[in-house]
């Protein structure tokens, strides 16, 4: 089984003005019609062996993931983990790890997408 992880997190502050804390890289359209997060999620959609895909993200950015996923496919189980503050990469990369080894055991594969 092969669950697709979408890393959403961080200000973008590199690409400020245009990225900001209260909408950041991800949900910009940088060179095409849908956001970063919206590309991200579709390549996530299409090799989702299972049917999830679990997103790391930070509680502030919840709603607007879920609006974007929904605009997108509403048949797929998409799960969160939602990170009380940033950490950077490794932890949130760890974080998905243990959650999907205990939910589908240690066979599971897991392919780590970043948002931005």
């Amino acid at each position: 089984m092969l669950i697709p992880v979408i890393l959403s997190g961080g200000a973008g502050t590199r690409l400020w003005p245009a990225s900001r804390r209260g909408y950041p890289k991800p949900f910009m359209r940088l060179g095409g019609q849908d956001s970063l997060l919206a590309q991200t999620f579709k390549r996530a959609v299409a090799v989702a062996d299972g049917g999830e895909v679990l997103t790391v993200t930070g509680r502030d950015y919840h709603g607007l993931t879920c609006e974007t996923y929904a605009a997108i496919a509403s048949d797929i189980d998409t799960r969160f983990l939602l990170e009380p503050a940033g950490r950077n990469t490794a932890p949130a990369i760890l974080l998905a790890a243990l959650d999907i080894e205990a939910r589908h055991g240690g066979e599971a594969l897991m392919l780590v997408l970043p948002a931005d």
